[in-house]
């Protein structure tokens, strides 16, 4: 039986037993990680044996009056995480009662693990077609190196004719100060100081659990790129990064992601580039060798008619004011 369970019901131990134990084993459904990211998540928990077996985490908030479902910060998948005691159809099931229980769902991504099942539910919900870019680990060195495009060979080349110095740190603060400076106001509708916050917390966090690499770059005093990377179950999440015009021209970017995959060749890490759907930044992971691994977000609008018409004519107004030029994309 699936159960609803709110925030003060959930079973942390139970729930990261279960994580743990699924295939899809990913630092973002972790009780830890989503307590930072969305402090209130609930969820759906089907419970076998006093054991749960197979959860959903749902990071829902009341919105103008109503459930709402979306995709916490610095949290690139969720979905369903199953073991082999789940029922047959689970997932089915609990998207079902996710739809029924939020009246509106934006963007809730489900990890890749579930894309083959989703696939057969795409005629009955609103199922997005999304992709990230995933770079095995496996090989050595210099056989990841040669399937690097001629162009990403000649700009890390560049780099290091630049005289970047890489390194590693545990303070995350120029991070976050240089992204404030040079690419917060590339984002759509900003960057509130309570996202920094998060990031700020979560790193402390990550670091504490031994599972956060920071590496920056410079070509003098300044910090001019910075990549910060999440590394659990063997998997290495490109989870946040920043660059002046600098840190741009002298690929202090590119050093750093191929320093990533020349300290993981030959492991069983995969590096996730944590794609957006974005052609230029996606072109740019792919001249690593990075293959495209599809998954799905969910959206759902539920809302009384009234309550669409005030958000749609709000949206309207947004995109007026966001192509007056006044806003700008990353």
């Amino acid at each position: 039986m699936i159960q609803y369970l709110k925030h003060t019901q959930i079973n942390k131990n139970k729930w990261d037993t279960c994580i743990t134990a699924s295939a899809d084993n990913m630092v973002y459904a972790l009780s830890w990680f989503l307590d930072v990211v969305a402090p209130e998540w609930q969820a759906l928990v089907e419970e076998k044996e006093g054991n749960y077996v197979t959860v959903m985490p749902l990071p829902g908030i009341i919105k103008m009056g109503f459930p709402y479902l979306g995709q916490p910060f610095h949290t690139h998948q969720l979905g369903i995480f199953t073991t082999p005691q789940s029922s047959s159809g689970i997932r089915g099931k609990m998207l079902e009662m996710a739809v029924k229980r939020y009246k509106f769902i934006y963007n809730y991504r489900f990890n890749t693990g579930d894309t083959a099942h989703l696939e057969k539910l795409q005629d009955q919900y609103e199922l997005v077609a999304r992709y990230t870019r995933y770079l095995k680990l496996d090989k050595p060195y210099p056989e990841l190196y040669k399937a690097y495009t001629r162009d990403r060979k000649m700009n890390l080349k560049r780099a290091k004719r630049a005289n970047l110095r890489m390194f590693e740190s545990d303070d995350i603060e120029p991070l976050i100060q240089h992204f404030k400076v040079h690419i917060e106001h590339k984002v759509v509708g900003g960057v509130s100081e309570s996202t920094y916050q998060m990031l700020r917390d979560l790193f402390r966090v990550m670091k504490e659990k031994g599972t956060a690499q920071l590496i920056y770059t410079t070509a003098g005093d300044e910090v001019n790129a910075g990549c910060l990377f999440f590394k659990y179950n063997n998997v290495i999440s490109y989870a946040f990064n920043s660059a002046d015009s600098e840190g741009r021209v002298t690929n202090g970017r590119t050093m750093v992601l191929d320093e990533i995959i020349r300290q993981y060749a030959g492991t069983d890490y995969t590096l996730d580039f944590e794609s957006p759907m974005i052609e230029q930044i996606e072109h740019f992971y792919a001249s690593f060798g990075a293959h495209r691994v599809k998954y799905f977000a969910l959206r759902h609008n539920a809302l009384p008619f009234y309550v669409k018409l005030i958000r749609n004519i709000r949206m309207k107004v947004y995109r007026t004011f966001f192509s007056s030029g006044v806003a700008e994309e990353v």
